[in-house]
């Protein structure tokens, strides 16, 4: 590890206030001025039951052994549907839910079926029957010219008999045949069939990729979420291993982020100041607001607080900042602002000549451009695309403690720092890496067969090299000699490192050519940060992800619509929250 005397240090944060707010949450995507707001809400969102009434009428566009219900607000005519990410509005729609359940008993013959309860799914079927027994619930669905899709629903039944859960999988504005059959634990299957059309995608949103998979067997289970796609709102797509659409995730006016199930939840960006926690059902429960702070790129689960990348409105310096939002009781606090821990360098730093945060959706100095977090060991790791450089920081998980955040080591190109003091921080390369330029989702990988003080470190390398920040004669010449600097041609990477700590150095241990992306992009580790696990890579400007084997071979390539770019895509089997089996 680095000397002592080579960490520097920030001032305390301080923390944000609490405030309940009755959020909006339709807005479109826009160009985020962060201006100042004297009364921004901050905390949980109040779950009352406040507002238009609902109740849940019969779905129209269904037919088959079991009626189809939906929730439907009482409006008038003038008056527009409450926004679905605020807590009164979660619990209007858990209430009719409720109400609906209680009206008879419901059985296995004769299920309650209810599309998109809360609203956040858009095709999610929920699924609701008692029986004396435990058992299995199958599905099936259909359509023309598409192929079939099984599995095996999970249940989320307090007691384990009988069956509650959502069923995701249908078509969005496709004709779906679905069959349900429920095996009872030493009983009789029971079958049920239903012809439904559930609304179409989002914006109109494709529902069939383009895809190339020369063995389909070998891709692991799960489904891709594509997330942040121009031109198609923020709404996550899911799509399973044929290029078949087989729901969304509602976002309002960000793309959602962190889209992986962890601990039985999903904890994701619902919007630009929003954090929610959406259970296997599709409802939103604690919702989030994080005030003055404007949530960008990414964010971390760890147990039960979340950090993430943000902005303050009213400052001039953009994407420099990280919160803490605590899912228990609602707190959000600062804990880091790199203007503290780099001072020296953000004053060498001037805004864009037109003023525009590339890549995003705020305006100010973008000086350093954080776009991906992770902690490990309590050690916070960074990416900064601005400056093309990896941070490892200590003490950056708490607000207002002694233990300030520091510098542990920095990977990247030292010369854009010369002349700030911070040229001692940076590990030393072993032979001749790869250097990273541009890189986006940089992930700490633990790996039991290296000694104590050595891991990888794997990102997607844009390998793209430009600075808006900075005057050209800075850093024109001093970037990586296999960078780029163009936004067309190019070639990005899986780029993976062994860092080792004890000796103060990094080396290139894996690079594996994908697609080229200038900017956005990720890879990421299927089923958890462990080189043993498949990988799905986005490269977000060609508009192409690929599914690779845990070294790196080429197992499918996926090509999606959009009229620029998409900026991660995720892949999770939703293993025990929406199926349960392989």
């Amino acid at each position: 590890m680095l000397p002592a005397d080579a960490l520097i240090r920030r001032t305390g944060a301080t923390p944000l206030t609490r405030r309940s707010l009755f959020a909006g949450a339709g807005a479109t995507a826009t160009v985020l001025a962060l201006a100042a707001c004297d009364d921004t809400p901050t905390g949980t969102q109040e779950a009352t039951v406040d507002g238009p009434a609902a109740t849940l009428s019969e779905y129209g566009k269904s037919s088959g052994d079991a009626p189809v219900w939906q929730v439907t607000f009482d409006l008038d005519e003038d008056e527009d549907a409450p926004e679905t990410y605020s807590g009164s509005t979660q619990a209007t729609r858990h209430a009719a839910l409720e109400t609906k359940r209680s009206e008879q008993e419901w059985t296995a013959s004769d299920p309650l079926l209810v599309l998109d309860p809360y609203g956040t799914t858009r095709t999610g079927l929920y699924v609701h029957f008692a029986d004396a027994s435990a058992g299995a619930l199958e599905f099936t669905i259909t359509a023309d010219a598409t192929a079939e899709y099984h599995r095996t629903a999970a249940n989320h039944t307090a007691d384990g008999t009988g069956f509650t859960g959502l069923l995701v999988g249908l078509i969005p504005g496709a004709r779906n045949r679905l069959a349900l059959t429920w095996t009872p634990t030493g009983g009789d299957p029971v079958t049920r069939e239903i012809h439904i059309q559930p609304p179409g995608a989002s914006s109109g949103y494709q529902t069939q990729l383009s895809i190339d998979v020369p063995e389909p067997d070998a891709l692991s289970e799960g489904l891709f979420a594509i997330t942040g796609v121009s031109s198609a709102g923020n709404t996550t797509f899911l799509f399973d291993n044929e290029g078949v659409g087989r729901g969304q995730l509602l976002s309002t006016d960000h793309p959602t982020h962190n889209l992986r199930v962890e601990e039985g939840r999903l904890v994701v960006a619902t919007g630009s100041r929003q954090v929610s926690v959406i259970d296997p059902f599709g409802h939103a429960d604690p919702i989030i607001d994080t005030g003055d702070q404007v949530i960008h790129h990414d964010l971390e689960v760890h147990g039960d607080l979340v950090y993430a990348l943000t902005s303050e409105v009213g400052d001039d310096r953009v994407e420099d900042r990280i919160i803490r939002i605590d899912l228990s009781s609602g707190d959000v606090d600062e804990v880091v602002d790199l203007q503290t821990v780099f001072p020296a360098y953000e004053e060498l730093a001037h805004a864009r000549e037109d003023g525009f945060a590339g890549g995003t959706d705020a305006t100010g100095k973008d000086w350093i451009h954080i776009n991906s977090l992770q902690i490990v060991d309590e050690i916070m790791y960074l990416s900064a695309r601005e400056t093309s450089t990896v941070i490892a920081l200590d003490g950056a998980l708490e607000p207002d403690t002694d233990a300030e955040p520091s510098v542990r080591w920095m990977i990247g190109v030292e010369g854009i720092w010369e002349g700030t003091g911070y040229e001692d921080l940076f590990l030393a390369p072993e032979g001749s890496p790869t250097g990273n330029a541009g890189q986006h989702s940089v992930a700490r990988l633990d790996d039991d067969s290296l000694p104590e003080g050595q891991y990888y470190v794997e990102m997607f390398n844009n390998n793209h090299w430009f600075m808006g920040t900075r005057d050209e004669e800075v850093w024109a010449d001093v970037g990586p000699d296999t960078a780029y600097p163009g936004d067309l041609d190019g070639q990005s990477h899986i780029l993976r490192y062994l860092v080792d700590e004890n000796a103060g150095t990094f080396s290139e241990d894996l690079r594996v050519d994908v697609a080229y992306s200038s900017v956005v992009s990720n890879v990421q580790r299927i089923g958890g940060d462990s080189i043993e696990n498949p990988m799905v890579v986005n490269s977000g400007k060609a508009n192409v992800f690929t599914e690779h084997a845990p070294d790196g071979q080429l197992l499918g390539t996926f090509r999606y619509d959009s009229s620029n770019m998409a900026y991660r895509v995720y892949k999770d089997a939703f293993e025990g929250f929406w199926f349960v089996g392989s």
